[in-house]
């Protein structure tokens, strides 16, 4: 009886193995690049996402990993004034940099809190709170590309600044993201593949969702970049 069930058991493992081995024969070399190639998920990342296949309006396709940062992480970058004042700098480490250095592309994601100085009208407070996000965006694109051993065109992302939700703690509407482009078919659009990315894994991520629909400049028809 028991050779019976160990060569079932073989026979199913092989079996096993040949789906798999079909599967990876029927993926892209995109697919596989983000199946396989990438980097594991660095210290400084509490949430890791690969998106395989984005496709733009055109249908041409775009691979991302999405990088959200850890709370640790999220005040350094927040009080970067200070640290500019201070002359110092976060150090990532060197897993986050061989990170960084698999991608094709790179985009730093800046975002504001919906707290407005007291006294200022909505509007211009949200203006100013709009071109602090832009310094966000600019501020960890410098710190990206001061790790980078190669060079990797580095975009800037400006979402903007959150909707007023009465909350004590806006903490969290500071989230420090960064995406990376890890593959892209020729002439791919990566602003709207990106956007397609996002809508599509809000559920299962809902800082896309945020992202999408609670800041000022990420519910547009297409991103707002940095120049």
């Amino acid at each position: 009886m028991k050779p019976l069930l160990l060569k079932s058991a073989r026979y199913l493992a092989t079996a096993a193995w040949a789906v798999a081995g079909v599967w990876l024969v029927g993926l892209t070399f995109t697919e596989l690049k983000a199946v396989w190639l990438v980097p594991p998920t660095p210290p400084e990342v509490s949430h890791d996402l690969i998106i395989r296949n984005a496709k733009d309006d055109a249908g041409r396709s775009t691979s991302f990993r999405i990088l959200l940062f850890t709370d640790e992480f999220r005040w350094v970058i927040n009080s970067f004034d200070a640290l500019e004042k201070a002359g110092e700098r976060p150090h990532f480490t060197d897993e986050m940099k061989a990170v960084l250095n698999s991608a094709r592309e790179i985009i730093a994601v800046g975002t504001s809190s919906e707290e407005i100085p007291s006294g200022t009208p909505f509007d211009k407070g949200r203006e100013q709170e709009e071109r602090r996000a832009a310094r966000r965006a600019e501020q960890i694109a410098m710190w990206v590309r001061e790790a980078l051993g190669k060079p990797i065109p580095v975009r800037k992302l400006n979402v903007g600044h959150h909707a007023p939700t009465g909350a004590d703690d806006t903490s969290d509407q500071r989230r420090v993201v960064i995406i990376l482009v890890l593959d892209h078919d020729e002439n791919a659009d990566i602003d709207q593949s990106l956007r397609q990315a996002m809508a599509g894994e809000s559920t299962r991520s809902p800082i896309f969702q945020a992202l999408l629909t609670k800041y000022s400049l990420g519910g547009r028809d297409s991103f707002t970049w940095v120049p």
